[in-house]
């Protein structure tokens, strides 16, 4: 494994294990932790044909100009935690799809993924604060599965320069419904603790 793999994987389990526990306690850092696993991915997506290096020190960069963003537009909190949970959900549809299916093509991805996070964008602020839960748990879930698959990728069979293809066999699958479920309860635990408390 090379130390940009190493350095990578860990930036990624890192912030998705911050995600995943303290979500909802933390919720604008949390957001900002999501905005650093967005943009990093993407850049490592869209930089896909460039040296490692290169592709590397950009998605660092974007990654911590969309959490800057992602920190800064917590008024938007409910539009941009339900857009990051539709896209989560529209990769795992994809996933499903490969899965029982044929490998869908890259517009079809595309499309899907971009429907997804706008429908559950608009539609999931009726979920209120659960949408917030959901969104971290998914979010963390997310990345520590994907930084998992950078640091071992000799044990799972997917493309680590392919971040919307993390989903696509059955064990990733299990993993990612197991962390999010863990996660999930755990800071639904954790709320209802504080609300407790405060009683």
């Amino acid at each position: 494994m090379s130390g940009q793999n190493l350095l990578w994987g860990i930036a990624l389990v890192g912030a998705g294990v911050f995600v995943a526990v303290y979500g909802t306690l933390l919720f604008q850092f949390a957001l900002g932790a999501i905005g650093f696993g967005l943009g990093f991915l993407l850049a490592m997506k869209v930089l896909e044909g460039q040296s490692e290096t290169v592709r590397i020190v950009s998605a660092f960069i974007a990654g911590f100009v969309v959490a800057f963003a992602f920190y800064a537009l917590v008024g938007f909190a409910l539009w941009i935690a339900g857009a990051v949970l539709g896209l989560i959900l529209g990769i795992a549809v994809l996933g499903l799809i490969d899965i029982f299916g044929s490998r869908p093509g890259d517009v079809f991805s595309l499309v899907v993924a971009v429907a997804a996070a706008a429908l559950v964008a608009f539609f999931g602020r009726r979920l209120g604060d659960n949408l917030l839960l959901l969104a971290m748990a998914a979010g963390g879930s997310f990345m520590i599965l994907y930084g998992t698959q950078v640091l071992f990728h000799s044990r799972f069979e997917t493309v680590t320069t392919d971040p919307s293809s993390s989903l696509y066999q059955r064990l990733s699958l299990f993993l990612f419904v197991v962390i999010f479920a863990i996660s999930g309860l755990a800071q639904r635990n954790e709320r209802r603790l504080r609300r407790a408390v405060r009683i």
